[in-house]
């Protein structure tokens, strides 16, 4: 059955074949009223010892992976996300929960590993996988009413330092027409806005801000 979708950023879309999206969820009710930027500070001490020190562990690089999992685990719980408009201080009760996720979105650094592949593996074959691959879990993820954590790559080439260009996020609906597919996410970059999309289409990969992307996958 054909079904209208006014698309986030793009305007309606004609000819939708299907549109989904998870009942009850929009980033502007549901997710953070703050945006991913923190100040320099260390994300954790061990000690006297700030990990800083060897490059690591700062929390001007952000906290995208622990505020995704925050949303996602507030909004199945039926609780409401805090309220606050600036971003939490260091050490502050919603910072150290923040961190907390982090850590355990990087899944024993199996979340990292699959970033730094999928910028390895060229720009062709992350394209096929993201579409082959990916897109079907994240679809019959949204169908089941499930919000779904997912990684955007947004670097390409061997070395682990470009990694931090890349991005985690939270889709929450979809709509395909024809060979392009529309992916309505939750980026905590833009908070407040129902309007942010990746778009896979034949050519690749775009997000609707403009950032540079290449590929994306799915976290869990």
């Amino acid at each position: 059955m054909i079904v209208g979708y006014d698309g986030p950023s793009r305007g309606t879309l004609r000819g939708v074949i299907e549109s989904r999206a998870v009942p009850d969820f929009l980033p502007s009710t549901n997710g953070f009223r703050f945006a991913n930027r923190f100040p320099p500070g260390p994300t954790v001490r061990f000690g006297p010892l700030d990990p800083r020190w060897i490059g690591i562990g700062d929390a001007s690089a952000g906290l995208c992976g622990g505020m995704v999992w925050f949303v996602r685990e507030r909004f199945e719980a039926g609780q409401p996300i805090p309220t606050d408009t600036e971003a939490p201080a260091n050490g502050s009760p919603l910072f150290r929960a923040l961190v907390n996720r982090q850590v355990r979105s990087l899944d024993w650094l199996r979340t990292p590993l699959r970033f730094w592949w999928m910028g390895a593996i060229g720009l062709d074959r992350a394209v096929r996988r993201t579409r082959a691959v990916e897109w079907p879990h994240i679809r019959a993820d949204i169908d089941a009413g499930r919000l779904v954590r997912v990684g955007l790559v947004r670097h390409r080439g061997l070395s682990p330092w470009s990694m931090t260009q890349s991005h985690q996020v939270v889709v929450y609906g979809y709509a395909v027409d024809g060979d392009t597919i529309t992916l309505r996410i939750y980026d905590p970059n833009w908070p407040g806005r129902d309007d942010v999309s990746v778009v896979l289409g034949a050519a690749g990969a775009s997000q609707s801000t403009g950032e540079a992307l290449t590929s994306l996958f799915r976290i869990a």
